[in-house]
């Protein structure tokens, strides 16, 4: 992910949607969701998160 996206205080790690636990077609067990990216651009799997 770019510096910009990875950077922004908007950019977060959502693990639920509508109270609910993300399950596997949305990402689950966490899904990256970047402000101002297109949702085919959205991270679906994270695999590591780097220090800031």
């Amino acid at each position: 992910m770019a510096p910009p996206h990875a950077r922004s205080p908007r950019t977060l790690l959502a693990t639920g949607l509508n109270g609910a636990p993300l399950d596997p077609d949305h990402g689950y067990p966490v899904r990256l969701i970047a402000p101002n990216r297109p949702g085919v651009l959205q991270t679906k799997w994270v695999t590591r998160v780097a220090p800031a």
